[in-house]
């Protein structure tokens, strides 16, 4: 393979010129070595002022040997549309902080601590243009690939890692938890929409009988908190860029199903608990907060995604 047109950045400034040698002998002709006391983010800078194509990211620290940086570039010169990230195996089950992880970013990563990475340089540079913790630079990288659309894919190596990730990886980065605070944010609003417009349409429909006044603005009511819902999640929650059709079809299925799923698990649970209002509210309270949070992920990866996965 011809790497010409591609330029490996090692991002640890205490790299070694050996591991540097068994590059150039891979075929690497092109190198870069982070400087003492420079961030991630400064020599990525560095390395786009090179003016190569494709930009391969490694850590001699994490045991990647020259055929794995290989492969995620040759990967990455094959199709520099995507983002690519050598992943390490790992003979356990992933840790529960790697699963909460996976939850909140989308990015279902086998390694999530890895620094091999594959990118054109037009995607290098949005990286460095991204905003974020210097220390955690690229465990956001991609986080910030999702933000911006582009595919991330997991290159398996032969490299191995004998430690899972621990609860230390929900603490780095608040770029993990934003989108989930904007869609908590947006249920919010949608839920002040919901109880403002059953009160107003109570008022409108006050001349109608009391179950048909209450089914009336609690149907309208909805409507619009539905409305509201797609609106904020598709453009300022997940910045869809999916087919405003599709998209909403598959909104009223997603939520035709989560009122349904909700009235069946409350009917049912509620029942074998006495079927009193009190335990019903109880019930309903806390299936909805379920179905909430099941709604996250759902949303994100089939309503307002115009592609059909994000890791292959």
């Amino acid at each position: 393979m011809n790497y010409e047109n591609l330029i490996v950045t090692l991002t640890d400034a205490d790299t070694t010129e050996g591991y540097a040698d068994m590059l150039r002998q891979a075929g690497f002709v092109h190198i870069l070595v982070a400087q003492a006391d420079e961030t991630v983010r400064q020599t990525l800078v560095r390395t786009l002022a090179e003016g190569y194509e494709y930009i391969v990211t490694v850590s001699e620290k994490d045991g990647f040997s020259p055929s794995d940086v290989a492969r995620v570039a040759d990967a990455v010169t094959a199709d520099g549309e995507a983002l690519y990230a050598g992943a390490r195996a790992h003979k356990e089950k992933k840790s529960l902080p790697a699963v909460i992880f996976g939850f909140l970013s989308g990015v279902d990563a086998n390694d999530i601590e890895t620094s091999l990475y594959g990118m054109s340089a037009a995607t290098c540079l949005k990286m460095t243009q991204m905003k974020g913790k210097e220390g955690c630079f690229l465990m956001n990288v991609p986080l910030e690939a999702r933000a911006n659309d582009l595919q991330v894919t997991e290159v398996m190596t032969d490299a191995q890692t004998h430690t899972q990730p621990g609860w230390n990886i929900l603490t780095k980065t608040f770029k993990l938890y934003f989108v989930f605070i904007k869609f908590s944010i947006s249920a919010m609003i949608a839920y002040i929409v919901d109880i403002g417009t059953f009160l107003l349409f109570e008022h409108v429909f006050m001349a109608l009988a009391s179950e048909f006044k209450i089914l009336a603005a609690t149907v309208l009511s909805r409507i619009l908190c539905s409305i509201a819902t797609y609106i904020l999640n598709r453009g300022a929650v997940f910045k869809s860029h999916a087919k405003s059709a599709g998209a909403i079809v598959r909104f009223i299925i997603l939520s035709v199903g989560q009122l349904l799923l909700s009235w069946l698990l409350v009917w049912g649970i509620g029942s074998l608990l006495g079927g009193s209002d009190l335990a019903n509210t109880g019930v309903k309270v806390v299936v909805d907060l379920l179905i909430f949070i099941a709604s996250f992920p759902l949303q994100r990866d089939w309503v307002f995604k115009k592609t059909e996965g994000i890791l292959n």
